[in-house]
């Protein structure tokens, strides 16, 4: 991979423990949306992004914005006695 495609470790680590990353503008916007999605599946962990920002702001990058990695497949835990 790329050293402009690599994805931190870090990000990788709060998706695998938590299911969820805010992952950065900076980040983001250096590898693109689609480069950082392509790449995260790649990876075996396909997420959505979503970028929460200021209404006002119509940049394709806001900066003010909040960037959120979601695991698309991300197991729910169930209660064996349930089952």
């Amino acid at each position: 991979m790329a050293t402009q495609n690599k994805i931190p470790e870090w990000i990788i680590q709060c998706l695998d423990q938590y299911g969820n990353c805010a992952c950065g503008r900076a980040i983001t916007k250096k590898l693109g949306k689609e480069k950082l999605l392509e790449t995260l599946a790649e990876m075996d962990r396909p997420c959505e992004l979503e970028i929460l920002s200021d209404q006002k702001d119509k940049s394709t990058y806001p900066v003010d914005g909040t960037y959120i990695l979601t695991l698309k497949n991300r197991q729910v835990l169930v209660d064996e006695d349930e089952e």
